[in-house]
Formats: C-alpha cells, sequence, structure tokens
C-alpha cells in the first residue's frame, strides 16, 4: 500500500489485466477514521488486503464510483466486516443490488477524519452509473474508470456514451483539478493535461472510426481491424465496445453521404444486435 498525498493510502488489488492494468485501486481516506473509495473485487484476498490497511480503524462509508464488479464485488463483505454504509449513485446500487445511501449529484461527504469534503459528481461515459470524488481541499480527484494512470478508458456500449463522457472530461477540467487519482493506474500528477489529453484521444479516435466508414469497412471487427491494428489479447470486445459507443454518436452526423449513413446505420444494428442487452455490472 501507498500513501499518494498525505491521509490518503492506495490498496492494489491482485486482479491485473487487460482491462484493469496493474489491478483496481482502492483508497482509504483518512488517519483515525476511514473512508473507502471503491473496495474492489469480490474475494478472500481482497477483504484481507482491505482489513491490513484499514488495521482497526473505525469505516465510516465505503463509496462506489461505479458497478463494474473489479470496483464493488467486495462491498457487501467490506460493509459487513467494518460495519460501515455503502454509498454510491442511486444506478449503481440497484445494478448491484446493495442497500445503502444513493448519493446526488454534488452530494457532500466526508473524507474519514481529512480536513475538507469529498463532492459527488456524476461523470457518466465509461458506464451511465458512473460517480467520481472531489477532494476540493487537494484539488484530487478519484477518477474511478472515467480517467486511468496510463492508456486510454473504455466507453462500454450500451451503457457508455461518447458524448456523455466528453462532456464527464469537461465537467472535471472546470474543476481545475491538480491530482486525478484513478480506479487503475498511478496517479496523474498533470490533471489539466490528462484531461485534454482524453478529449482529443476521444476526438481523434471518432475521426479514425468515420474515416474506416467512408473507406467501406462493413463490419464493427473490420472498423477495429482498421482504427486499432493487431490488439493484446482479451482487448478485441472492448475496442468493439468503443467503437459501437461512437457509432452511436457519429449517427447523429449530418456530414455523412447516404452510402455512408446507410454503413453506418448497418454497423449500429450489428452493435444492437451483438451487445444490445449486455449486464451491466460487466467491466
Amino acid at each position: 500500500m501507498t500513501e499518494v498525498i498525505p491521509g490518503v493510502l492506495r490498496l492494489l488489488a491482485d486482479n491485473p489485466g487487460p482491462m484493469t492494468l496493474g489491478g483496481t485501486c482502492t483508497y482509504l481516506l483518512g488517519s483515525e477514521a476511514v473512508t473507502i473509495v471503491d473496495p474492489g473485487p469480490a474475494g478472500d484476498s481482497q477483504i484481507d488486503l482491505l482489513e491490513r490497511g484499514v488495521a482497526g480503524r473505525p469505516v465510516g462509508g465505503i463509496l462506489l464510483t461505479h458497478a463494474h464488479l473489479d470496483h464493488s464485488g467486495a462491498a457487501q463483505r467490506a460493509a459487513e466486516t467494518f460495519s460501515a454504509p455503502i454509498l454510491g449513485s442511486a444506478d449503481t446500487l440497484e445494478r448491484v443490488q446493495l442497500k445503502g445511501r444513493a448519493l446526488a449529484d454534488e452530494d457532500l461527504l466526508e473524507p474519514g477524519d481529512l480536513e475538507g469534503s469529498l463532492v459527488a459528481l456524476h461523470t457518466a461515459g465509461h458506464s451511465a452509473d458512473h460517480v467520481s470524488y472531489f477532494f476540493e481541499r487537494r484539488r484530487a480527484v478519484f477518477t474511478g474508470d472515467l480517467v486511468l494512470g496510463t492508456g486510454s478508458s473504455a466507453i462500454l456500449y450500451p451503457d457508455g456514451s461518447v458524448s456523455e463522457y466528453l462532456t464527464s472530461l469537461e465537467r472535471l477540467a472546470t474543476l481545475e483539478p491538480e491530482l486525478l487519482l484513478p480506479g487503475h493506474g498511478p496517479p496523474v500528477q498533470d490533471a489539466a493535461g490528462r484531461l485534454r489529453e482524453y478529449s482529443e484521444h476521444r476526438l481523434n479516435r471518432e475521426q479514425q472510426i468515420l474515416a474506416a466508414v467512408r473507406d467501406g469497412a462493413s463490419t464493427v471487427a473490420a472498423v477495429r481491424e482498421d482504427v486499432y491494428g493487431l490488439l493484446a489479447p482479451g482487448l478485441d470486445t472492448a475496442a468493439e465496445l468503443s467503437i459501437c459507443a461512437h457509432l452511436q454518436r457519429l449517427g447523429n452526423s449530418e456530414s455523412l453521404s447516404r452510402v455512408e449513413d446507410d454503413r453506418l446505420h448497418t454497423l449500429c444494428e450489428e452493435c444492437a444486435r451483438n451487445w444490445g442487452h449486455r449486464p451491466a455490472t460487466d467491466h
């Protein structure tokens, strides 16, 4: 475990992989009393990790950024272990079927026994239920999967939305944070630069997808091959889901020819047919 800023510890779950990077990050806020942000995946080893981090201190709350199970899977057992309430968006709590306090946008929370408040911010895009937590006093944002420490975050169709994602990035940028504490990967010291980079990356990716459609790509797999080339094992599906999210946004474009529009419509139908009913808690 690592102290990322005074009074905030980062724990790393033992679940490395293509989508989780080195593992899911859990944050413990406070010195004498603790608030947990994202308890991590289910399993005995994760509960053991949390117990070592908490070290017998009282836990005032367990905050969830979103319902994906690598972030929320340990929530119920952690709540029972530490006799602590679970907090998250109403959508998140419903998706993972947990009882807890439903957070409204801009709700204020106490970060353990640290001075200042956390602000819960609805930041949809990666998923519709996503919440980030802004620690204003330290100018730090716990970004969940909205922004990662390395690489880019997937926008998982049909739950994710490119338009909402870009809006959420802009919302965080207006807060002028100095530090991003992501759900995967190391802390990001250049917060403004990373948020700008993420927005530019999404807009550039959209242009690449549009170019592939204009060049005649007739399946989502063909778009993926054109845009991404050869991917590491396990990333093909995530790339195609992000492509589908972009295709949905491009469907509103007025700059397409009839042939391009028809091709786009066919691709969107493929997305709906293959992935229109994905479980909401899949990563």
